[in-house]
Parts: C-alpha cells; structure tokens; sequence
C-alpha cells in the first residue's frame, strides 16, 4: 500500500502528512542503523546468471570471458553455459579473506572489502585469486566514489589484475574493462576511459561487450554534458536484444540522466518510472542500485518542478531519503548525492535540526566525495 501511495502522489490529508514526516525520519535511522552481514562457507559453486536459473550446487573447472565450465554432482561430463549470461562466480571453500571481503562489499563497507581481497590475492588456485584481484579493484572503484582518491589505486589494482590474467582470457577481463574506464572516466580522464574499452568494442569478447563499450562512451559523453549525443547512445544500448538487465537499467538511468540535464524534468521522471521503478520486468525490479537510482532522479525532478509548493517539496525529501537507503549497500555516488541534495532540501524547508544530521551522515559515509565539499 504505502509503495502504491508513493508512486501515485494522491491529496495528502493532514494524517498522511504526519505519516511522511515519520517515514522520513525512519528511513534516516536506516541509515544509521544498517546490520553488519559477513557471507558464510558454501558447500559448492555457484554460477550467477542474469535471465534464467542459477546454478547453485556445481564445481567450477574453468571459466574464461567466452564461457564457463562446470560439473553436476555425480556427473562426470563437464558442463558449459556462455559467459556473457554470467552476472559473477562464488566458490566453494574460500579464503576467509575472500568470504569476509564479499560479505563486506554486499553492505557496502568499500574499506574492509579492499583490505581483505587484497589479503586474498595470496591464496587460493587461479581461479579464486583472480576472483581476488578483480574484486579488490572493483572495491577500490566504488571507495572512490566516497573518496576520490581511491580512484587512481583502483586503476592500479585493475590494471594489475588485467597483465597477469587477460592473456588467459580469464572470465573477469571484460568486466575488469569496464571497471577500469569508469575509474578513469570518474578521474576525468576520459581518453584513457575509451582507451580501456577499445577491446571491447572490436568484438573480440562477445556482442554483450561491444554493447559495454558503448555504454562506457554514452557516460563519458554525459560526464561531458554532451547530452543529447549521451542520450542517442544510451537509447542504443537500451533497445538492444544483446543488451542484459544490468546494461539496460544503466541506459536507461543515463538517458533519464541526459534529459535532466536538459531540464526536460518531467520527462526524465516518467523515463525512469516507466522503465525501471514501475518496470514488469523482474529483473529489472529486483536490481537494487538501479532503483537507488532512479528513485534519486525521481527525487530531483519532484524538486525542480515544485515550484515552492511544501506538499511536493516533501515527497522530494521522501524519494532523496528512499534513495540513499537503497544505495547504502551498493553505490556510493548515489548515497552521496541522494543525502546531500536532501540536506540542501532540508535548508530551503527550514528544518536545520534534519539538515544537520543529514550533513553529519554525509561526512560519515562520504568524507571526501565531490557532494560532501559542495
């Protein structure tokens, strides 16, 4: 009831009022409140998939970008699926490094996942250490968006993770590609982001691939404010058949980006809740980040088209709020923006007490992103 009563907007009474000012402060506590969660030891592999089941209860013999290769129990013929439907790899019998660092990278905790797959970079055969070595990059990248700094480590940490693996062809390069122009592209860069990407887009790792190159050119075009060019290349990607959940939620988050950009508020609302929040699609519905997202997009189009009015300038401090706890455990940058445009809101709203310890959450969980020194 209450996501319906979100999503509709009706005519708020005086009771639905002081309902809102206690959801706003619920989800505050949310925000200071979020549980410690470490994964536990497995029994066997698992191998994500985007569309279709997982396989949960295999051994995992070998897995390069072009496809991975498994056992069922009791069967001895090996088994393959096509890497470009693999979202990612667990194993079975993990370091406790490499265990804690992904129970540690789930909620968002970028400092203790970076130190412990470092730490798991030493252990394990091939296949988990470069598991190790990929997601030590990837941490370092989304620590960077809280603290920009990091960026030019994870550079360091993915480029390390490419020279000894690429050669290999091993399952984590594109994604390690991917990982690396962001990283550049976020350190303004944007050369070296296309640079990164280049394999990709020859088609040499898949059509999947070839699709992330150009979403890696449509953000470097939006980092640009080259908005109409980002939103031809992001509605590309968005409507092609090779696209996968993750690449359509980002195209389309771009594109609604790009028409913000463009002042085009309202349409960029309607774009991200016909495509992502309000989405059929499970897939879509169930990619958390994406939703922290859009709902951040929503928020700020709810602001800009308020016009003063206190009633839609409230729902805006709702979706800001929903937004950062979405993001707690998964993005970063979206945290970061989603709690400062709140405190801004909270000034303009006269509430200093809110905007007080908005402010004070910021510089605890982002110290020293662009938001926090705005």
């Amino acid at each position: 009831m209450m996501e319906r009563t979100l999503v509709n907007d009706p005519i708020l009474t005086v009771a639905d009022r002081a309902a809102r000012q206690l959801m706003m402060f619920c989800m505050l506590a949310c925000l200071v409140l979020l549980p410690a969660f470490f994964a536990g030891a497995l029994q066997a592999d698992q191998i994500i998939v985007s569309g279709g089941r997982n396989y949960e209860d295999v051994t995992i013999t070998n897995a390069s970008y072009e496809q991975v290769q498994f056992r069922l129990p009791g069967v001895s013929t090996a088994q393959k699926v096509n890497a470009d439907k693999v979202e990612k790899l667990i194993f079975s019998r993990e370091s406790s490094s490499l265990t804690r660092g992904r129970g540690a990278f789930e909620q968002g905790d970028w400092e203790t996942a970076a130190s412990s797959f470092k730490a798991a970079t030493t252990m394990g055969d091939a296949l988990k250490k470069s598991s190790a070595m990929y997601m030590h990059g990837l941490s370092l990248l989304r620590w960077g968006d809280v603290e920009s700094a990091k960026y030019a480590t994870a550079v360091s940490a993915l480029k390390a993770y490419l020279t000894e693996f690429e050669g290999d062809k091993d399952f984590y390069v594109p994604h390690a590609r991917m990982a690396l122009s962001e990283a550049y592209r976020k350190a303004g860069d944007f050369s070296e982001a296309e640079s990164a990407v280049s394999s990709l887009a020859s088609g040499s790792m898949g059509k999947r691939w070839v699709l992330g190159a150009r979403l890696s050119k449509a953000q470097s075009l939006l980092s640009q404010e080259k908005w109409q060019q980002a939103r031809e290349e992001f509605s590309s990607v968005s409507n092609d058949s090779n696209a996968s959940t993750d690449q359509i939620c980002s195209a389309w988050i771009g594109y609604a980006s790009g028409q913000q950009g463009q002042k085009q508020w309202k349409q960029a609302a309607d774009t991200i809740r016909q495509q992502i929040l309000e989405s059929r699609n499970k897939e879509i519905a169930a990619y958390t980040s994406a939703r922290a997202h859009g709902w951040l997009i929503w928020a700020r189009s709810t602001e800009e088209q308020a016009g003063g009015d206190a009633s839609k300038l409230e729902w805006a401090m709702i979706r800001y709020l929903r937004a950062a706890v979405m993001a707690s455990t998964g993005n970063g940058e979206v945290l970061a923006e989603s709690l400062y445009r709140a405190k801004e809101l909270a000034k303009k709203q006269g509430d200093s007490d809110m905007a007080e310890s908005l402010n004070q959450r910021l510089k605890q969980v982002a110290p020293d992103s662009r938001w926090s020194k705005k």
